[in-house]
């Protein structure tokens, strides 16, 4: 075998290690172990380095401050998870945070890092969020500087009115919604993958007690551990009629495809490289940090 084949041939195998991790890890375990899970294979101490890089990444989502309209939205005390992304290069992992609004989801975010092609002892650090309201008004501000007007709808709610309504109890519900999200396929435009993989469990889940919503989730394609498009799954009580309803989010700056069978149901084309403004809000490079984060390391400036 070419030295070539070998090293594809042993990107595909981590490759498909992280994606049964991902497959088989449910939704109640501890986003921490599932993060030791997808990087198993890693040389000793890399724990401990991600380790220190997830509470950089905490600690930047605690510093910006999310709203809609004047309503200040309100960070997931837990991040949904952490991840590495092997299909693309430079050493790439993050964060996945969400903010919520009574519950109901209000903008997914992630706080990710790659090493720097010109020096490896220097990571860049970059935001990406999207909203997932139908509000136009969302905002970013970080130490009172803006850095984020959303300025039109996040997402659109299609209705799934063929469907049979929410189920009464909880358990059946979540059952509904994994089936919802299964009768999705997506194609995506980037490095060598046509398809991306739907994760077996729900990023997150609506509590019982969630402000205009009955019950929902949100589900995520992925490449390896890495989402790429949203799907949000959320039972409504419009008009005292409970349905069920969809709607999709890029989290990727790659062109998509979400198709149902052989029908389109929803699409984007590919976005700026670097810096995409609008419901996806993606800014490369926004700083420049150790490979080793230390607390003496200065805070981060925007």
């Amino acid at each position: 075998m070419a030295a070539a084949d070998r090293k594809i041939g042993d990107r595909k195998m981590s490759r498909d290690k992280q994606r049964l991790a991902l497959s088989f890890c449910p939704a109640f375990i501890c986003p921490l172990f599932l993060f030791a899970i997808c990087s198993a294979d890693e040389p000793p101490g890399a724990a401990t380095l991600h380790k220190k890089w997830q509470d950089k990444y905490r600690s930047i989502a605690d510093s910006l401050e999310m709203r809609r309209g004047q309503v200040k939205l309100t960070l997931e005390p837990v991040a949904l998870s952490y991840y590495t992304n092997p299909v693309r290069t430079n050493d790439q992992h993050g964060a996945i945070f969400l903010w919520t609004e009574e519950g109901r989801p209000a903008v997914f975010g992630s706080i990710w890092s790659a090493e720097s092609r010109t020096d490896p002892k220097t990571r860049n650090v970059t935001h990406e969020w999207h909203s997932l309201v139908e509000d136009p008004d969302v905002t970013t501000t970080r130490n009172g500087r803006l850095l984020w007007n959303c300025g039109e709808s996040g997402i659109a709610w299609l209705p799934l009115v063929e469907l049979a309504p929410p189920a009464a109890s909880r358990s059946a519900r979540l059952v509904q919604m994994r089936d919802i999200s299964r009768r999705y396929s997506v194609d995506i435009q980037a490095e060598g993958e046509s398809d991306l993989r739907l994760g077996s469990q729900p990023l997150y889940r609506y509590s019982e007690k969630t402000g205009g919503a009955i019950d929902g989730a949100i589900f995520a394609f992925g490449m390896a551990t890495d989402p790429e498009l949203l799907v949000l799954v959320e039972a409504q009580n419009k008009d005292q009629k409970p349905a069920w309803h969809v709607a999709f989010a890029r989290f990727g700056n790659k062109a998509m495809k979400v198709m149902e069978g052989e029908r389109l149901v929803w699409s984007c084309g590919a976005g700026a490289p670097g810096r995409s403004e609008g419901k996806y809000h993606l800014f490369w490079r926004v700083e420049q940090m150790p490979a080793e984060p230390t607390p003496e390391s200065p805070p981060p400036t925007p």
